[in-house]
């Protein structure tokens, strides 16, 4: 066991920067076009040896998108948008938080979140509550 934590010591400096939280938009996008590449490498695979550095990098990037979203896309409303955006989700993929107009209403800002909408968004996207709250 020392043996192999004594490699992993010597390689760290290489492996970090692909596993760690991203500190900004710019990393963060670099750590999807990783994880996008790694993915396909492992093709379906579960049994793949990079299935952990799959996990890592999902990981980091849900670790920046609770910590850093609501601060990088300015508020809960822009942190919303930006997370549908990302994920391709569609109004009606939301049935979970209201109708279709009301997750219209939401997405533009003409209605505000209520604690379940917080709540609901958070769950669906793996994401800290606080990305959904504006700080006053």
């Amino acid at each position: 066991m020392q043996e192999n934590l004594e490699r992993a010591v010597i390689h760290w400096k290489m492996v970090a920067p692909i596993v760690d939280t991203p500190k900004n938009q710019e990393d963060y996008e670099a750590l999807l076009q990783n994880l996008k590449q790694t993915i396909e490498l492992v093709e379906n695979r579960p049994n793949s040896p990079l299935a952990g550095l799959i996990k890592a990098m999902s990981r980091a990037a849900k670790e920046y998108e609770g910590i850093f979203l609501a601060q990088e896309h300015q508020g809960a409303l822009r942190a919303l948008q930006y997370l549908v955006k990302l994920h391709g989700i569609r109004q009606s993929d939301l049935k979970e938080v209201g109708s279709q107009g009301v997750v219209s209403e939401l997405l533009n800002g003409k209605r505000s979140l209520t604690l379940r909408h917080v709540k609901e968004f958070a769950r669906r996207f793996k994401v800290s509550p606080a990305a959904f709250i504006d700080s006053i």
